[in-house]
This record gives C-alpha cells, sequence and structure tokens, in this order.
C-alpha cells in the first residue's frame, strides 16, 4: 500500500508512516531505520523526482528543498548515522549503493546526498558530548565540510579554542546547521597541527556564492567563520581521523564503522558519484539511440559503426570503474571488521585507483557526447549536465589524477609522498 503525501510516496510495507510538509529542510518526524535493501529501493524510486527537479536545483544553485525534505522523510538522510540517535547504521557500501541510484536521477543531490550522509558517520567519531551537542535536541541534524587545513587557524585557549577561518566548497550547507572544518591549530614549542572542529550555524556564515558550470546545484558555497570558541570535545586530530581505531567514536561503538581510516573512505565517497554518473549516461544513452534516425540521412543511429564504438567505449570505462572501486572500499570495510588497518602504501593505492576510476568517468562521458550530436547539448536533456557534473566532480582534490598519481609513483619509487595530502 502506498500513502501520497503531496510530493513524496512513502510505502507502508518497509518504513514508518510521517505527515510531511513540503519544501522544509528540517522536518520534525521521528526516525525511520532502513535495511540495505530498503535503502536501495527507496532510492531507485525517487530517481523520476529527482530528474524532474533537477534543472531547478541548478537555478536554484543548491538540491532543491522538496528533495531535502524527501531525503530526511525517507530516512535516507540518517543512513549513516549511529543508532543511538535514530540513525541506520548501516556502512560504506550501503551508502555507495544509494548514491548509485540517485545520480541516475540528479548527480548534484548525488553529491550532496552522499556529503551529507557520510558526514553523519564522521560525527559519530567524535566524542559523545559532541554528538549530543548535535543531535540531542535535533535528531536530524546535518554538517557540511570544509577540509582545507590551511584555510583556517585555531588558538588554544582555556577549555578549547579560538577558530577563525574561510573555507570553499562546503556543499550541501544550506541544508546544514554543523560545519566540520579543519584548521592549523598553534602548538607551544611546535609546528601546527592539523585539527577538525565542530562548529554550529550560530558561529558561521554562508556566503552564497557558488556559481559554476557543474555540480550547479550542490550550493558549495565559500563558508567564513570569524574567531569562534570552539569547546575541546567538538575537537579531534586529523591524524588520529586518518588512522581511524583511536577516535572517540571507536571506543564508544561497536559497529567497526567507527573506526574506518576516515581520508581513505572519504576519496570512494566522492568518487562514486563521477563514476554513477557515467553508468547512468551509458544506460540512458544507449536506450536512447536505439529508435533515433539521423537528422539529414534519415539512417537509423544504431547503425552506425562510429556509436556503436563509442557505447562500447564508454561502457567498458564505467564497468572497470565500478568494479574497482567496488572491490576496494569491500575491502576497506572488511579489513577493519577484522581489525586490521591499510599501510600508508596501500592507501595511495586506493587514493591512486580512485583518482584513476574517475578519469575513467570522464572518458566515458567524452565517448558519448560526439555521437550525441547536436541533440545532446540540449538542456532539457540530462547528458549536458552529466557531461558537466563529471567534469566538475573530476576536479576536487581527493580525485585529481595529476595528484595522486605523483604521490603513488613517489611511494612506488622510494620517495616521500608530497605533503597535505589526507592520507
Amino acid at each position: 500500500m502506498c500513502l501520497r503525501l503531496d510530493f513524496l510516496t512513502v510505502r507502508e510495507d518497509h518504513m514508518n508512516i510521517h505527515t510531511l510538509t513540503p519544501r522544509k529542510s528540517k522536518p520534525t518526524e521521528s526516525s525511520v531505520v532502513l535495511t540495505p535493501q530498503q535503502a536501495v529501493q527507496i532510492a531507485a524510486e525517487m530517481v523520476p523526482r529527482l530528474a524532474a527537479r533537477a534543472a531547478e536545483s541548478e537555478q536554484l544553485r543548491h538540491v532543491h528543498p522538496d528533495t531535502i525534505a524527501e531525503l530526511h522523510g525517507s530516512g535516507l538522510m540518517r543512513l549513516m548515522q549511529p543508532a543511538r540517535f535514530g540513525g541506520s547504521e548501516l556502512g560504506l557500501d550501503d551508502l555507495m549503493n544509494v548514491v548509485f541510484e540517485i545520480a541516475r536521477g540528479c548527480p548534484s543531490t548525488a553529491w550532496v546526498y552522499s556529503n551529507l550522509a557520510s558526514h553523519s558517520w564522521n560525527l559519530g567519531q567524535f566524542e559523545l558530548q559532541a554528538q549530543e551537542d548535535i543531535w540531542a535536541e535535533d535528531p536530524h541534524a546535518l554538517a557540511a565540510t570544509g577540509l582545507a587545513f590551511p584555510c583556517g587557524r585555531a588558538v588554544p585557549v582555556e577549555g578549547g579554542y579560538r577558530l577563525t577561518g574561510l573555507w570553499p566548497f562546503g556543499s550541501g550547507v544550506d541544508a546544514s546547521s554543523w560545519m566540520l572544518v579543519g584548521a592549523m591549530t598553534e602548538r607551544a614549542g611546535g609546528a601546527p597541527e592539523r585539527r577538525f572542529f565542530l562548529v554550529p550555524q550560530a558561529d558561521f556564515k554562508s556566503l552564497d556564492n557558488w556559481s559554476s558550470y557543474g555540480l550547479t546545484g550542490t550550493g558549495s558555497h565559500d563558508v567564513q567563520i570569524q574567531d569562534a570558541f570552539v569547546p575541546a570535545h567538538r575537537t579531534v586530530s586529523a591524524e588520529v581521523f586518518a588512522a581511524g581505531q583511536n577516535l572517540p567514536g571507536a571506543q564508544l561503538y561497536a559497529n567497526p564503522l567507527f573506526s574506518m581510516p576516515t581520508f581513505a573512505a572519504f576519496a570512494y565517497i566522492l568518487s562514486s558519484v563521477p563514476v554513477a554518473t557515467a553508468k547512468a549516461a551509458v544506460e540512458q544513452f544507449t536506450q536512447g539511440m536505439r529508435a533515433r534516425a539521423g537528422t539529414y540521412t534519415g539512417t537509423r543511429v544504431a547503425e552506425l559503426a562510429s556509436v556503436q564504438a563509442r557505447i562500447a567505449e564508454a561502457a567498458s570505462c564505467v564497468e572497470f570503474a565500478e568494479t574497482v572501486i567496488r572491490r576496494d572500499w569491500q575491502t576497506l570495510e572488511a579489513n577493519v571488521r577484522a581489525g586490521e588497518f591499510p599501510s600508508m602504501e596501500t592507501k595511495l593505492r586506493w587514493k591512486r585507483n580512485v583518482a584513476f576510476a574517475t578519469q575513467l568517468a570522464v572518458r566515458a562521458i567524452d565517448a558519448l557526447m560526439p555521437a550525441a550530436g547536436a541533440g545532446g547539448l540540449k538542456l532539457g536533456l540530462p547528458l549536458q549536465r552529466q557531461f558537466r557534473d563529471i567534469h566538475a566532480a573530476s576536479a576536487h582534490i581527493a580525485l585529481t589524477w595529476d595528484v595522486h598519481a605523483a604521490a603513488y609513483g613517489q611511494s612506488a619509487l622510494g620517495l616521500q609522498p608530497q605533503g597535505g595530502l589526507l592520507l
């Protein structure tokens, strides 16, 4: 049985029924705990609505408010949130499967969703007091991130730190009431330390300056913080975050999810969006070409050897990319469950694979565009958006081939990888 609640269809057979108010980004209903199968099914059912809102999300420059409300109401936004606060506490593989569905409808939504949903897992790696600060009054609270450490400066004071900075690319900040930012922290008699800080909405400002060629609907605005006090329990060393096993949340929860090396996993979360988008583009393009005739010749486009070859190339790129990144992130999860943590060499190899998979996604969409002809440029069709979004995603520092190829090559040759990478 299905109930229609304004913009959202909710199935009675796999989740609780809630009353939703359209265009609200912070719902008040009780939590919906999902199984992995339910999460994927819900995401798949959302795809037509996401596709219908994609153009308007680009005009708004952030994910459509109805989509944010639907992600909240369905329980998908709390996919990785600790069960202690009403979340489903599912793993990385489950998140990726949902992202692969959402990207079929709107890559910008997939980008923001993958960030915000995974950040609830990161928040679960902090001290319990920090988690209660965030979720005790609002269990649906979300956090965007600013991970560029040189963009912030923190000074130790009694009870915590004073934090100031300007961070770019706060994807999903419009839907968030917290920011998780990195900053260089002064230390007496030593080099600055990289630390993470959790900051409430009252202490940060979104500058509303995201205007981009691709991932246009992500609302990735710059975020400013000016001399905000952050108590000590809302900070974690970046090195502890990177290692995983010594995080406060790892001591708090039995689920090995909260012991996972954060930076290694984060790259897979990001790479899933361009790869999933390329996969959707290949499927949609192939389906559309089956019946299309050339404008001038009238010849069936499907009969052109050049089109056939481009589809084969694009499909191969996607299959190779998806196979490798799925293998790697599933290995990461399995290792953590077994109490094993990756070496630096393994992390560099995984980062290399993520960046190369992203390059394969770019190659796939680049192979399709010439075969689409002028029709592929139409703003009402998804292909041009997929082309822009995949290229935009590939520019992220975590997915840039030149950066991670060089780091892997340096390690393979016995050299020290360049500093500043999130490893």
